[in-house]
């Protein structure tokens, strides 16, 4: 029966450890599914960044773009009225020559034909040339205008797809940050867990050493063991020491009990043996009374004299019981044995308990320096965007300035070239 509840005691804690060691291997391949999808949403976060970099670039191009053909468009619409201008004046005075020619019809003086009229029509069509120009030029520049506003509106419509895409993208990447967390949260209870149960079997393997030390007081083959366990008592003195010593006193009276318990067994045994010893010879004694008093000799035969002396001599005779020491011995070696065997097993245990604890321990601090090289990451990327912004803020502005000072100076030369013609 002891075996018996040996295995069981070995096998539980070896299913224990299987599934321990089975959790373990899921928590590793999830651990690595995650790491790889934490390096594919790292890659794909990259390539939008990329990507909206390319577009802001795009767009600050297109603004300026956009910013020199409204500059050119202004300068042309004021080319185009100061045109107009010298027509309408042209005409004005045409139109007043020809009714001075008409009033005077008889006059004393005439005119000879000057060059005037016939430098009138040339300069008509030449400025209607350049007007139908200006006016071809012009239109061209309004659908140029009009396709970069629809590029400008394409590109804004795809900012705001991948301005959303990249909020995806945070909301999922920190959906996984949270999930690593708590992960990271568990194993760290695991390893809690681990530690108290590291604790449990070194104070298992205190008691066990000992219950060993206490037993082997009187044998001489456990000398050896006593003073390695003293020696390292003397050297490993932790805050558990007071443990360990109150767990030897309840190892040593729990050993008393065990030899005060043997002591009894063996006097109950000695006084059972006596009692029949004495039932057996008033039997005998009175059976050769009965027979005297008869008148009959009975002669049994030597088979019967010899099994009966043979019955007596063990029941009166019994063999030497062992020593109280022999007893001992043997029980606290059979003890020693044992616990021996579950000292090893709660070693090997230990160790692969620690080697465990240190796997876990190497994962929970890759993990924590990747969330450490995503949070530095995060915010890298969040300066590097008001750095952006910052740039495109201050380049509008100086555009808009440069835009209307170059205006004011269109304005002014135009109007100097009225006052001067």
């Amino acid at each position: 029966m002891a075996e018996k509840m040996t295995s069981m005691d070995a096998t539980v804690p070896e299913a224990k450890y299987q599934k321990l060691a089975s959790e373990y291997s899921k928590l590793r391949a999830q651990a690595q599914v995650l790491k790889k999808a934490v390096l594919d949403e790292q890659a794909k976060e990259a390539n939008l960044r990329e990507q909206l970099q390319q577009n802001a670039t795009s767009l600050r191009r297109t603004e300026q773009e956009v910013d020199s053909l409204g500059f050119r468009n202004k300068q042309l619409e004021s080319r185009v009225s100061h045109l107009q201008q010298e027509l309408t004046v042209h005409e004005q005075a045409r139109k007043k020559k020809e009714t001075s020619k008409r009033g005077l019809l008889g006059g004393s003086k005439q005119e000879p034909p000057s060059e005037a009229p016939n430098m009138n029509p040339a300069q008509e069509a030449l400025i209607f040339e350049e007007l139908q120009k200006k006016i071809m030029e012009n239109a061209q520049l309004t659908s140029l205008i009009d396709d970069r506003q629809r590029d400008l509106l394409l590109y804004t419509e795809r900012i705001s797809e991948l301005e959303q895409k990249l909020e995806k993208r945070i909301g999922d990447q920190n959906d996984l940050e949270n999930r690593l967390r708590k992960e990271v949260e568990t194993l760290q209870l695991r390893n809690c867990e681990l530690e108290t149960k590291l604790v449990d079997a070194a104070s298992m393997i205190g008691s066990e050493d000992a219950l060993s030390a206490t037993g082997s007081d009187n044998t001489p083959l456990h000398n050896q063991q006593q003073h390695q366990f003293t020696t390292n008592l003397a050297l490993t003195l932790t805050a558990e020491e007071r443990i360990v010593l109150l767990e030897k006193e309840a190892a040593h009276w729990r050993a008393q009990y065990e030899v005060a318990k043997l002591n009894q067994s063996l006097s109950y045994n000695s006084n059972t043996n006596v009692d029949l010893s004495k039932t057996l010879i008033d039997a005998s004694s009175i059976c050769s009374c009965s027979t005297a008093a008869a008148g009959i000799t009975v002669k049994p035969c030597c088979l019967e004299n010899k099994s009966g002396q043979r019955a007596r001599d063990s029941l009166q005779e019994p063999q030497e019981p062992p020593t109280k020491e022999q007893l001992l011995y043997s029980a606290f070696s059979k003890k020693y044995e044992e616990l021996l065997r579950l000292k090893a097993l709660a070693e090997s245990r230990v160790r692969s308990y620690e080697q465990e604890t240190l796997h876990l321990q190497i994962c929970l601090e890759n993990a924590s320096q990747e969330l450490k090289a995503k949070d530095e990451q995060l915010s890298s990327l969040g300066g590097a965007l008001q750095l952006l912004e910052e740039e495109l803020s201050t380049t509008r502005y100086n555009y808009e300035e440069q835009i209307s000072v170059l205006t004011e100076q269109v304005i002014s030369l135009s109007e100097q070239l009225a006052a001067c013609k």
